[in-house]
């Protein structure tokens, strides 16, 4: 099966340069960072193509010196130069790790596309990745198609969240709020959508080096709530109210009386049109708060008004179906 104008780079690992890149080998040092497309396929007579990563809008990002799960990877790419594209034939035993990988490239784009999206479940048994032809890739031989755009070096480049420490990303997560208050006030939603995103996602990173429940957890876990009610305000504002109601249902959890989450979790849900839930939330609102009492007495008349014109309408479009 292996191409005869390949030659070895390493044991089970061989290279097939399909367009010789420009200038000399980088130095693979640690942090430096290799951006790459890739294609996988299945060594054999059809080829089969298991992975394009053009398919998911973004290239690979491989950062060289952090134990990453591929070391046929690592060798691969170090031996290429930017603009080079070249195709690696590893044995089955230099593949292992690659259905790990793609299954959480594949949720990864999954949750792009669709932030309420469910990561696939198993179609194929309890032990499954939950796709099906990565199921089937245990003790293929697979080929992996490289296309090298560019190699940085320490310093020239923004650092990767999980590359830092757990200090520098506290100051992230305050950078990153920051300038998702300030895009929201300019109305710029997706931008601000993005950076308290960033925010909260560092900070569930530096809240799996806790043990929960400790000290430490709590601070970070409370340090997510601004975060949250900020996400979920930004998430009414674009009319995407299942998902803000997903995250001030943590906030809620979390702090069962928060006036914000309340309030925001009631617009929520009328919007959606869940009117039971909102009337409950309005309810509890007053009920927790009740200096709040003349503003939750207009928004459930506001809402009453909705529902009965939603009837009316209703009514008027069955009326013209007879």
């Amino acid at each position: 099966m292996i191409d005869p104008r390949v030659h070895n780079i390493g044991k089970g690992i061989h290279k097939d340069i399909q367009y010789p890149g420009k200038g000399p080998l980088p130095k693979y040092q640690k942090d430096t960072k290799a951006l790459f497309h890739f294609r996988t396929y299945i060594n054999n007579d059809e080829r089969t193509l298991i992975d394009d990563s053009r398919a998911w809008d973004e290239p690979f990002e491989l950062l060289f010196g952090h134990s990453f799960q591929l070391e046929s990877w690592e060798n691969g790419v170090k031996s290429m130069r930017p603009g080079e594209r070249s195709m690696f034939y590893c044995v089955p035993e230099k593949c292992l790790g690659y259905t790990k990988l793609s299954k959480t490239l594949r949720d990864m784009h999954k949750k792009k596309k669709d932030k309420d999206a469910i990561v696939t479940k198993s179609c194929c048994g309890n032990q499954s990745t939950g796709y099906c032809d990565l199921d089937k890739l245990t003790g293929q031989s697979l080929i992996f198609e490289f296309d090298l755009l560019s190699v940085e070096q320490p310093g020239e480049y923004s650092k990767q969240i999980w590359t830092m420490t757990s200090d520098e990303k506290r100051l992230l997560v305050i950078e990153l709020k920051e300038k998702g208050n300030n895009e929201f006030k300019a109305k710029n939603y997706d931008a601000a959508e993005q950076n308290y995103a960033k925010a909260i996602g560092t900070l569930e990173q530096l809240g799996l080096k806790e043990q929960p429940n400790s000290e430490e957890w709590n601070i970070i876990e409370d340090m997510k709530v601004p975060l949250l009610l900020n996400y979920s305000q930004v998430m009414i504002c674009k009319e995407e109210y299942a998902t803000a109601i997903t995250h001030l249902n943590t906030v809620l959890k979390r702090e069962p009386k928060n006036i914000k989450g309340l309030y925001r979790r009631a617009t929520a849900h009328g919007g959606c049109w869940n009117i039971k839930e909102a009337r409950e939330d309005w309810d509890l609102l007053a009920e927790v708060d009740p200096s709040q009492k003349s503003l939750v007495t207009r928004k459930l008349q506001e809402l009453e008004t909705r529902v009965k014109q939603k009837e009316a309408e209703d009514r008027k479009k069955l009326k013209g179906m007879f």
